[in-house]
């Protein structure tokens, strides 16, 4: 039996380490990332448009602007102070449009569209802006709920469009690299994951602060935010909190776990889980919310790897933040900006086993193979490796590889397919925890059911 040094076992997982440093024993050393691609010429850039410009549609323009490869044509959002200060972020020079989305995608000089609204707009807006010809990328989670994943696929098919769904951690250098480690098979067999995303502030529980000017009817639509969903009366609480309710949200599935469960299956090269059980409740933020505060959840995956993931927003010093990808041969912890890869080697405890055993019979046993090897592995050198993405950020990667796919017609790594499975083992995380049932992927429809 063989066995790989700390040292070693780290030299291997720096091959082909494109965008990351390592900190090898104290040091730093560093790869240098692949740049960005030069900017567009006028006539080659993209021209889009966003819809929703709220947190996530601030970022993504801001994303977009730093790839160089697009105009930035127009904006629509239900709130004007929201347009006021996309117009800010463009020193004055992208059109506005209160509230009125699909006035916005019957321009014919918009190729695609960014889509950062509420969950439970996705669907509408998507099928809106496929059917106008537009190209669509869709902030996560792609869906609001887990029927709506087969619609939106069909529709990309028919309208022969583009969508990117908009996880961006599997775009960055990062995540690539622990996509290659774990498939080399440098960790061996991996059979568990844990996986946390913790938060323990008011605001990170999606208490945002509500504009002090906002006012239904003068700057702000509520008929027009609120859509298809059931109706209400206005209330402020539910445009600017609006992931603490059902009616518009998923909650901590489908707001943190996407995001773990997209990285999980894009590094593990997994499709969907086979079964999802999960637990939770409103612990502590008795606030007035719908979805739980503290959530917990058993993956069962066909490729052989259970994954067990958790987060609460009532504690956030955990130590096992992020994700951990168990091996039989190593491990990989995945946390924010950086991972570490350690390798394992597993010591058999026949000692404590066979101490009962006559003195002859032990040493018998110890004589046969490599026995006495097991029993007693090298240690590893002593010393902490530690990747560190130093590449560009990832959000601005996710939004280029988007707008080169509209310019090539290429499908983005994110697509409808893939954003769907991701959203879909969040919502039956959901479903598990308001039926207390067991909830397994049906194949044949594409969708979950009760067991």
């Amino acid at each position: 039996m063989s066995y790989l040094s700390r040292r070693e076992f780290m030299r291997r997982s720096t091959v082909g380490a494109a965008g990351l440093g390592m900190l090898l024993n104290g040091k730093w050393v560093p790869v240098e990332a692949a740049p960005l691609p030069p900017p567009a010429g006028p006539n080659d850039r993209v021209n889009v448009a966003f819809i929703g410009f709220g947190i996530r549609g601030n970022i993504l323009m801001e994303a977009i602007k730093k790839t160089g490869q697009a105009n930035l044509v127009a904006v629509c959002d239900c709130y004007q102070g929201h347009l006021t200060r996309a117009k800010e972020r463009t020193d004055g020079k992208i059109d506005t449009v209160f509230a009125q989305y699909k006035a916005l995608l019957d321009r014919k000089d918009i190729d695609a569209v960014i889509l950062a609204p509420p969950d439970h707009q996705h669907l509408p807006m998507v099928l809106d802006a496929l059917s106008a010809g537009k190209d669509v990328y869709i902030e996560k989670p792609m869906t609001h709920r887990v029927e709506d994943g087969p619609t939106m696929i069909e529709a990309v098919k028919r309208y022969n469009r583009v969508l990117q769904t908009g996880s961006q951690g599997r775009s960055s250098y990062l995540q690539k690299k622990a996509h290659e480690i774990v498939a080399s098979g440098q960790l061996g067999k991996v059979s568990k994951i844990i996986a946390s995303y913790n938060r323990n502030s008011s605001t990170g529980a999606w208490n945002y602060p509500i504009p002090p000017d906002l006012k239904d009817g003068v700057n702000f639509n509520w008929k027009e935010w609120l859509g298809n969903a059931r109706k209400c009366a206005y209330d402020p609480e539910r445009v600017f909190r609006y992931r603490k309710y059902w009616d518009y949200s998923g909650g901590i599935s489908t707001d943190l776990f996407v995001h773990l469960i997209t990285s999980i299956h894009f590094i593990m090269d997994a499709t969907v889980p086979s079964s999802v059980m999960a637990t939770g409740g409103i612990l502590v933020r008795k606030d007035g919310r719908e979805v739980p505060d503290t959530l917990d959840a058993l993956f069962v995956y066909p490729e052989e790897f259970n994954v067990n993931m958790g987060a609460t927003f009532n504690n956030a010093s955990v130590p096992d933040q992020g994700m951990t990808f168990l091996g039989n041969k190593g491990s990989l912890t995945l946390m924010g900006t950086s991972f570490s890869v350690a390798p394992e080697n597993p010591k058999e405890g026949y000692a404590y086993s066979i101490d009962s055993w006559p003195k002859n019979l032990q040493e018998e046993f110890m004589n046969v193979g490599n026995r006495r090897a097991e029993a007693n592995p090298p240690i590893i050198e002593e010393g902490t490796e530690v990747f560190k993405d130093q590449g560009t950020d990832s959000v601005v990667l996710h939004t280029l590889e988007f707008l080169d796919c509209v310019r090539t017609r290429k499908e983005c790594s994110e697509n409808a397919v893939v954003g769907h499975h991701a959203a879909a083992a969040g919502h039956m995380v959901n479903l598990s925890y308001l039926s207390g049932k067991k909830m397994v992927w049906d194949a044949a429809t594409d969708t979950a059911r009760e067991a």
